[in-house]
């Protein structure tokens, strides 16, 4: 009869228990706040590690339907805020909110008031990186621009003079009543700026701004609104405006007559309407005519990615000034986006000299939303004749063309090893 083997086994160690305070409040940073915040029924030793945590951080966006949501939202970041200070933790690394209100009366008289509370606090305590998105949605009987506008919350005065800041994402707010240049305002050290949302009250107020930020590396404006869209700014401004360490840019739908682009020439990633670059004396915003100064496209000379929205009028002109690139990306206008303007490229004549970057350094070329029209073929043809070292031409919604997808596999190409790719989405 065998005999049973009893292996031993081996005493289990709680290795977290023996960290000490300061590794283990690091630690419960990397968590979300609510969290942190439930380890504290884990045993009395726990019970105030999570008020020396550096990182407020709500990664899903909270909702907010009623008044008893609310309160008991409020109530919760009050306690976080006011725990954390009587336990002595002053440093704040990261404050990371996101709201939706269904009800305007209700994010305007709690909401609001209660969040600029809070930012006003946490710009006081070396914050570091700040993400705030505010959205309400409007009453039924509420449709009109002015009626969503006023449905914004004013930007927290207190981000503007937040010294420490390196990343600022900001969603849904307005900012009007106030002189930026007054407020003592500036980013010394932020190189992240991503705006969504945003209504200034003049594009000056964008332009200073900008400005602000001396160091920014990565600017994203998306849906960049003015109470005064016809204001516009003077040729000085336009040359003073300077980001001299820009990376990557994304600008899309700013409702400026115009917008200093020679700012953005240092970056590496351009994202951007064709209608920011217009050279012209005037250009056509919607549905009126606005001024705006003469100038020049600049040479972007580190551009290597360049996504360009709207229409292809410009693209010729504007590959004279990428001379690096390697990576184009068009987005046609649709139709409807169009209305009944002309296309503008039909007689379109080849400028006599290569661009740069076609003879030397595209590898890709994609078209989204293909509509069949003749500039998009002038404009491929041009592209595929010129492009020495193109190796992808992708082209999105094509199948819809049979004809053009037979005519493009027999047109002439720079390149030998170019290959053709027809998708349906991208």
């Amino acid at each position: 009869m065998q005999r049973r083997r009893y292996s031993k086994v081996a005493p289990v160690v709680d290795t977290i228990s023996s960290l000490p305070d300061s590794i283990l409040s690091r630690i419960l940073s990397l968590l979300p706040i609510k969290d942190a915040v439930a380890t504290s029924v884990l045993s009395k030793r726990w019970i105030h590690l999570w008020h020396f945590v550096d990182n407020i951080d709500f990664p899903d966006t909270i909702t907010l339907n009623n008044i008893q949501s609310t309160h008991i939202f409020n109530n919760f970041m009050d306690s976080v805020l006011i725990s954390r200070d009587a336990a002595g933790s002053q440093f704040i690394n990261n404050f990371s909110l996101k709201i939706e209100y269904n009800n305007s009366n209700l994010a305007c008289n709690l909401g609001f008031p209660n969040v600029t509370k809070w930012v006003d606090l946490v710009v006081q305590r070396g914050l570091k990186y700040l993400c705030l998105h505010l959205e309400v949605y409007a009453d039924d009987d509420s449709d009109s621009d002015d009626d969503v506008i006023g449905h914004k919350p004013t930007l927290p005065i207190s981000i503007l003079s937040c010294k420490t800041l390196l990343s600022l994402d900001l969603a849904r707010f307005r900012v009007e009543g106030l002189t930026l240049s007054s407020l003592g305002f500036g980013f010394p050290s932020l190189n992240v700026l991503h705006l969504n949302g945003i209504v200034f009250q003049t594009v000056h107020d964008f332009k200073l701004l900008l400005a602000g930020c001396p160091h920014l590396e990565y600017l994203r404006a998306e849906d960049i609104d003015f109470y005064y869209r016809g204001d516009y700014l003077t040729i000085q401004e336009f040359e003073s405006l300077s980001l001299p360490k820009l990376i990557s840019v994304v600008i899309t739908q700013c409702w400026c007559s115009c917008f200093p682009v020679k700012a953005l020439s240092n970056s590496e990633y351009l994202c951007a309407e064709t209608s920011m670059l217009c050279t012209k004396d005037h250009k056509v915003h919607k549905y009126q005519l606005l001024q705006c100064p003469r100038y020049d496209i600049p040479i972007f000379h580190n551009l290597t990615h360049l996504e360009l929205h709207d229409r292809l009028e410009l693209v010729p002109q504007m590959l004279q000034h990428c001379p690096k690139l390697q990576k184009l990306e068009l987005h046609q206008a649709s139709f409807e986006m169009r209305g009944n303007q002309e296309d503008v490229l039909q007689n379109w004549v080849e400028p006599e000299v290569v661009p740069q970057c076609l003879s030397s350094h595209l590898r890709s070329c994609t078209l989204h939303k293909f509509l069949g029209l003749q500039s998009e073929l002038m404009l491929i043809n041009y592209i595929l004749k010129n492009a020495r070292n193109l190796q992808i031409m992708k082209m999105q919604n094509i199948r819809d063309h049979p004809e053009i997808e037979t005519e493009l596999s027999t047109c002439p190409k720079a390149s030998a090893t170019c290959q053709f790719i027809f998708v349906d989405n991208i």
